[in-house]
């Protein structure tokens, strides 16, 4: 051991670099456990924590089911209440759900559950993940509620206009991301548009769409929690828009966020384990909290004369290497 009063500025740099590679090796450990034994227990645990109840399984599946044989019978959809909560999607998901309106309710039920389940395991092995992934929180949660959001992902992980507008069908907040792709996002205006004849809008305006009591029991995990952060993560979107902005901005800005929405990130956080074991926990302003760091660190990487430390690197880049596949 050399003394400190006795070492020369360039022994003082080269302690200082081993240092630094230990760190660095160190996050890299991290990662792969985390990835390989860690992650998939951490989405297990949170799963049964805090999604499997069985007061919710299918109920999204169910309240949409019911609220779309309101509006073919003749009723008001947004006057549909399941456990208190009032439907609140928008007139254009009505048209999803009325084929399975000919079924009986338990069958369309049983329908829509299986088409969630496959969106998600369709999802998972179009970016290439072991089928543990399918048990990512966000993604879980909309399986089990039923929600049609699995399917939305899916249809824009597609990535053609048929399927964009298919999905702004399916979750008018589909719009949110296809503003990123301003030709599908002009296709799906102009198809809701025309659909306007068929849907019922008029009961939609006059219900005020169920926001008021969506937004009382929403999860809201997104900047609007927060008000004051929402331009900081409207500029932090557009500094990633040719970075996966378009995957995070759901959850970072839609008003009265819900917990599964925060599956639109999967494509961005796959191969990042340690934001995707953060965006898995159901921790409310985390998605603009990582959009707003991921930005600082882009505009940083293109300064220059600006130094990202390696473990930040290591945090933010893909990893082709951190997919727990074995």
């Amino acid at each position: 051991m050399v003394p400190a009063r006795t070492r020369t500025p360039r022994m003082a740099r080269m302690s200082a670099t081993a240092s630094l590679g230990e760190h660095v090796d160190r996050v890299d450990r991290l990662r792969l456990a985390l990835a390989r034994v860690g992650l998939p227990a951490w989405f297990v645990i949170i799963d049964l924590l805090w999604i499997v109840k069985p007061i919710t399984f299918g109920i999204d599946a169910r309240h949409y089911q019911r609220a779309a044989s309101a509006w073919l019978t003749g009723g008001d959809p947004w006057a549909v209440y399941e456990y208190d909560v009032q439907y609140a999607s928008g007139p254009h998901t009505l048209l999803a759900y009325a084929p399975t309106h000919l079924v009986p309710l338990q069958v369309a039920v049983a329908i829509w559950m299986l088409i969630g389940a496959a969106a998600a395991v369709w999802v998972v092995r179009r970016l290439d993940l072991p089928l543990w992934w399918f048990a990512f929180p966000p993604l879980f949660h909309g399986v089990w509620n039923g929600n049609p959001q699995t399917l939305m992902l899916a249809l824009l992980m597609v990535g053609s206009s048929v399927a964009a507008v298919a999905a702004a069908a399916v979750k008018l907040y589909a719009l949110v991301p296809l503003l990123f792709r301003p030709r599908q996002f002009v296709a799906a205006c102009v198809v809701l548009a025309a659909s306007l004849l068929i849907v019922p809008w008029q009961l939609y305006v006059a219900s005020g769409g169920g926001a008021a009591g969506h937004l009382e029991g929403a999860w809201n995990g997104s900047a609007w929690r927060i008000p004051i952060l929402v331009p900081a993560v409207i500029v932090a979107l557009w500094v990633l828009r040719r970075h996966g902005g378009e995957w995070w901005s759901i959850p970072a800005v839609w008003p009265g966020t819900q917990f599964y929405y925060v599956s639109t990130v999967l494509p961005v956080v796959a191969r990042r384990p340690i934001l995707a074991a953060l965006t898995a926990a159901p921790v409310p302003v985390m998605v603009p909290a990582i959009v707003i760091g991921l930005a600082v660190a882009r505009v940083a990487k293109t300064r220059p004369g600006v130094t990202i430390p390696a473990w930040i690197r290591r945090v933010t880049e893909p990893d082709g290497d951190a997919l727990g596949a074995q």
